[in-house]
């Protein structure tokens, strides 16, 4: 089956934002449970996901302690993100949340997000020219996701690292 990479709300919209949600499927089969494809609708203004996102729901113990880490001050979506990426031993679970990747990680899942993922594509061959890539990690800091220069400066470096033109 490859990669299993899990997504919360937050990288499928500012993906969509930058023009850059195809690199996802790129990564491997891509996994949300059923309240993330309804966040991602309502945050969208409708805007339909690709059929390649499978819509994966979890399962009910899964679900119950979801529920316990919506009560420690963890979103919906990411908190089932969560819980599917252990039901189905996903190999990166993909969250823009600060503190989504602090617990994801806490409990031993490897963690990326929206810019770690346009680097992947640069180091993958996914994205092949460097103007590309920096257009679109552009777009990314143009989208709602907040990046700070700092990143944004270090993301463009690696680029340019990776990526010869």
């Amino acid at each position: 089956m490859g990669r299993i990479v899990v997504c919360d709300t937050g990288p499928l919209i500012h993906l969509s934002e930058a023009g850059a949600l195809e690199f996802l499927e790129h990564a491997g089969v891509v996994l949300i449970p059923p309240v993330v494809k309804t966040e991602f609708m309502r945050n969208t203004a409708g805007l339909l996901l690709p059929a390649w996102i499978k819509i994966f729901p979890v399962g009910r113990s899964v679900a119950a302690q979801a529920r316990k880490w919506i009560s420690a001050d963890i979103d919906a979506g990411e908190a089932q993100a969560i819980g599917l990426a252990i039901q189905e031993d996903a190999n990166w679970f993909l969250t823009d949340d600060g503190r989504a990747r602090r617990f994801a990680e806490s409990l031993g899942l490897e963690v990326h997000g929206s810019v770690g993922l346009l680097l992947w594509a640069a180091a993958s061959g996914s994205i092949k020219f460097r103007a590309e890539a920096h257009r679109l990690l552009d777009a990314l800091a143009r989208s709602s996701l907040w990046v700070s220069e700092k990143v944004l400066h270090e993301a463009h470096g690696a680029v340019d690292a990776l990526l010869a033109e």
